[in-house]
């Protein structure tokens, strides 16, 4: 069963705002604990620092966040217990500004939330395996000022939400079933296309191969609109194309090197499991 993440249930952020904004928030709690909490302004540096490391700054640059939303995903955080607001005076020789802390809850939820988008693509699912990597032991440790030491439970929560390796398979996971899936378009749209022409070299109606074709199956959203009704609804001209070209177009130009990049995304997981396994390794 897919799972929520804690900003993308409640707040309204979108999945990979949220795993951003999570981490930032993580991250900003760890940096500040000496300060006596961290600001507004370090959860959104944080957060554009890490969409800058997996190059969302070129290819997705619109994304950013305000001080406004951050303020606001603060507040709400307070006031579902998840972080607390500083009341007491500025810390000295640091910059003004209320500060916040992350609670026992709100670092287990933060780090499940982090962990729990499914499907992830690529750049993000690795962006978590190395914040885990990186970060878990040290959002653990940041307990000084007024941040408490997380409890035996949130401990663990955190331990197995943010296990590098555990991620990292996950990632896996969904690797290999978008390269299945994919491999299976290929597949049924070059079947497809061959099973047309063939019906339509024989001078069988349109309406016949169309039906043919759509008992066959494998037409993915058959259960919003069946195969055939896509197809007879269609112009004469677009229909034709269909059942002549577009399938096996398709399975070439989309399908095809969608497969292999996937299939290439799933060696480089493959080949990092090995790394962080070997890490483990005693001597």
């Amino acid at each position: 069963m897919a799972r929520n993440s804690t900003l993308t249930a409640r707040l309204g952020y979108i999945d990979t705002q949220a795993t951003f904004v999570q981490a930032a928030l993580l991250a900003a709690h760890g940096a500040g604990a000496r300060a006596g909490g961290f600001r507004v302004s370090d959860v959104r540096f944080f957060f554009l620092l890490f969409t800058n490391w997996v190059e969302h700054d070129v290819t997705r640059p619109s994304q950013d966040i305000d001080l406004t939303q951050v303020r606001r995903t603060l507040e709400r955080l307070v006031r579902a217990g998840h972080a607390e607001a500083a009341t007491g005076a500025a810390v000295k020789g640091l910059p003004r500004g209320r500060r916040y802390v992350l609670t026992g809850e709100g670092l287990g939820s933060l780090s499940e939330g982090l962990a729990g988008r499914e499907r992830a693509p690529l750049e993000e699912a690795l962006f978590v395996v190395c914040f885990a990597a990186s970060y878990r032991d040290a959002v653990l440790s940041r307990v000084e000022g007024r941040a408490r030491a997380p409890s035996p439970a949130v401990r663990r929560r955190v331990e197995r939400a943010l296990d590098p390796l555990r991620l990292l398979r996950e990632a896996q996971r969904t690797s290999a079933a978008v390269l299945a899936d994919l491999e299976e378009r290929v597949e049924a749209g070059l079947r497809y296309e061959e099973q047309a022409r063939e019906a339509l070299s024989r001078a069988e109606s349109e309406a016949d191969v169309v039906r043919a074709l759509e008992a066959a199956g494998s037409y993915q959203l058959h259960r919003v609109r069946p195969l055939g009704e896509v197809l007879l609804a269609l112009p004469e001209d677009l229909r034709r194309f269909e059942l002549t070209e577009g399938m096996g177009l398709r399975s070439r130009l989309l399908f095809a090197p969608l497969a292999e990049r996937a299939r290439a995304e799933h060696a480089v997981l493959e080949r990092l499991e090995a790394r962080l396994t070997a890490g483990r390794a005693p001597g």
